[in-house]
């Protein structure tokens, strides 16, 4: 009851901060009251935009990194801090430094819950600008057509526009160029005229096809991504891409709008056969000139999730406000009543995140006073490139760049699978899955990545849920990189330690005592958590012996288990864990956590079972010892701040114990 009061506060006093349960996992007990927490399908509201009114690149300068799962900036594996080739899968427009270097695919289990987290540099949320975040997925069968096939690839280079090699092989077999959207796509991208309604200010777009925008108006190639569909959301014609969730400023208004034109639930249409090139992009055009308009269905999936954009200061790559946690959504992972994929576990996917704040001198959407910056602003642009302005009669010179006021900004994952749960795990079981995010190096060596952590911080479930372990990492990281292990590895584990504060974990006698609440009650699960397998180890007296006590080899040998290097890669799937004993958990990685150089540490939650029966009796007792101290501030700050998190948390309380006690009353 304790601990049901404690998950049910810290869920009220994070309802100012953000809308979104950023770096925790609740269970259905606990979203009987919040049900914003934990979604198993996606919540009715979300995207888009119709022709001329779906600007999404009215922005200043500003970058967005994803930390979970690890986001690649366009980085495949290689070594340097850079990332070597911008141009590899899609135009980011992020700082080079960005993104973790693939160490091996993650698999995600159908219908599990993955926190997906990310930073982005200028403020959202806030009163100083405006800003949209969009997530989206897209996945493929990894024994589909190859020209269609989702792929990490094995070079940095970027896919060749040519039929007769973008498909090409190394020795091994191994397609050796990633790619996302398809070659096909592309192609289409090439043939379809780009919007002459969108606003361009004084850029030069020199192609007439949907490859240029003001943004990218030299049709630069990233991969086979459209720059038009890339730049403006939601887009006009097909994609290959589906909607997760929105978040935007004004979301009363905005979500309704977004969410009607979303691709999963509304059609696209496109031209071909026209005697007008590129092809029109409206029917009347394309039939005019011989063209056949053709409908593409949606998605068939419900509409994207759409919330209020959660707040973040600028100018940092921070975290977000639920006590300095990374801004997160827990996304429930598609099974095969939506992606036919899942049967046979031949799911390839990747995620994609898109950031956009924008300035009051452009009118990207003309939802609420009619207004709308467009092609017509041309002749006389709101913006000029560098202006010149007089204050108090001096004359200063702004920083304007025309193509940055029209800015996205985005991040993509390395690919993943999605897999069919086994058979002894109950379609219906809830299954959390535990991460780390971060990589090898101090806090500068990481930036704008971070150093290691365990994802999410806290996990709260509930007795008979599963939590599935599994990481992945690089060993290619800079090799003046700080940290343990041998240089440029990336490698986690986890052991039991007393509570966050300590840094030393249990020994095995210890947790074998039957005194120590053990979060693994099987020592073959312990071992597996902590030792990652390692076969081949040494010990410290031979390691001694083989080095010459030469520290620093000692610390690079592969054999070096206590280190964690011999670990075969940074890739770790320690399967699916059901929670059987109750109470709180806390572990750490024994390689990674540094006292006063880095923490990395995590806490499990793991809640009674109640029946069904029960909800409401502990519901009511639980928040009634729980809100005793905070409801009188609750309400007097609700009636201060009637549009604030904590107003609305508090309303939506109210609501809850007045329908359940009419229903109570009703027997």
């Amino acid at each position: 009851l304790h601990q049901l009061r404690t998950a049910m506060h810290h869920h009220l006093i994070n309802q100012e901060r953000t809308s979104v349960c950023q770096s925790y996992y609740y269970l259905d007990l606990v979203s009987f009251l919040f049900p914003s927490c934990v979604r198993t399908t996606p919540m009715r509201t979300a995207l888009v935009a119709t022709l001329l009114t779906c600007l999404l690149a009215t922005s200043t300068f500003a970058d967005i990194y994803q930390q979970y799962p690890p986001g690649s900036n366009d980085r495949l594996n290689e070594q340097g801090a850079d990332r070597q080739n911008a141009q590899r899968l899609f135009n980011s427009q992020n700082n080079a430094r960005g993104g973790y270097c693939y160490g091996g695919s993650l698999n995600y289990y159908a219908g599990s819950i993955v926190p997906i987290e990310w930073t982005n540099q200028h403020s959202c949320g806030s009163s100083k600008a405006q800003c949209q975040v969009v997530i989206q997925y897209m996945c493929g069968y990894n024994d589909g057509p190859e020209e269609e096939r989702i792929r990490d690839g094995t070079t940095t280079a970027t896919i060749n526009d040519d039929p007769a090699t973008f498909n090409a092989k190394n020795a091994n077999g191994d397609f050796v160029s990633g790619m996302h959207e398809s070659y096909a796509y592309y192609q289409l991208c090439k043939e379809r005229a780009r919007n002459k309604g969108l606003f361009t200010s004084n850029q030069n777009l020199n192609t007439n096809d949907a490859r240029a925008t003001r943004q990218s108006n030299g049709a630069t190639r990233y991969g086979f991504e459209c720059s038009e569909e890339r730049d403006y959301y939601p887009y006009w014609a097909a994609s290959p891409w589906k909607d997760i969730v929105v978040y935007t400023e004004d979301d009363k208004k905005m979500c309704p709008y977004f969410q009607k034109e979303s691709l999963n639930v509304k059609s696209r249409f496109s031209c071909s056969g026209s005697k007008q090139t590129p092809q029109p992009i409206d029917e009347g055009t394309c039939k005019s000139n011989g063209g056949s308009w053709t409908e593409q269905q949606p998605w068939g999936i419900p509409e994207p999730d759409c919330l209020p954009a959660p707040w973040n200061r600028d100018n940092h790559l921070g975290n977000g406000a639920i006590g300095g946690a990374t801004n997160s959504f827990n996304w429930t992972v598609p099974t095969q009543k939506t992606e036919s994929c899942v049967i046979g576990d031949k799911c390839v996917c990747t995620i994609r995140i898109r950031y956009n704040i924008t300035t009051a001198e452009i009118d990207g959407y003309g939802m609420y006073d009619g207004a709308f910056t467009d092609y017509t602003a041309n002749a006389k642009p709101p913006i000029s490139t560098d202006p010149s302005i007089t204050v108090a009669g001096n004359n200063f010179t702004l920083a304007v760049n025309t193509a940055q006021f029209g800015r996205t900004f985005q991040d993509r994952t390395h690919t993943f699978a999605i897999k069919n749960r086994p058979s002894n795990i109950p379609a219906d079981a809830k299954i959390f899955n535990l991460g780390v995010r971060g990589k090898r190096g101090n806090i500068v060596q990481t930036f704008p990545a971070t150093e290691y952590d365990f994802v999410p911080e806290t996990v709260v479930a509930q007795a008979g849920d599963y939590i599935h372990f599994q990481w992945t990492g690089c060993d290619n990281n800079p090799q003046n990189n700080d940290g343990e292990g041998f240089d440029g590895s990336d490698r986690s584990n986890i052991a039991q330690i007393p509570d966050v504060w300590a840094n030393l974990p249990y020994s095995d006698d210890d947790l074998n005592s039957g005194k120590i609440n053990a979060l693994f009650k099987d020592r073959n699960t312990r071992q597996l958590m902590s030792n990652l397998g390692q076969t081949g180890c040494l010990s410290y007296a031979e390691l001694l012996e083989k080095h010459g006590n030469n520290n620093g080899n000692i610390e690079d040998d592969r054999q070096n288990c206590m280190k964690l290097n011999a670990a075969p890669t940074p890739h770790f799937d320690g399967g699916l864990v059901k929670m059987t004993s109750e109470g709180t958990f806390h572990y750490m990685s024994t390689r990674n956590n540094n006292f006063s150089n880095r923490s990395q540490k995590g806490t499990i939650i793991i809640l009674p079972l109640v029946p069904a029966w029960g909800v409401a009796l502990i519901v009511i007792g639980a928040v009634a010892v729980a809100a005793a101290g905070t409801a009188t501030g609750g309400y007097v700050y609700s009636k201060k701040h009637p549009h604030g998190r904590v107003a609305n948390a508090f309303n939506s309380v109210s609501e809850k114990f007045s329908n359940l006690g009419q229903r109570l009353r009703r027997g």
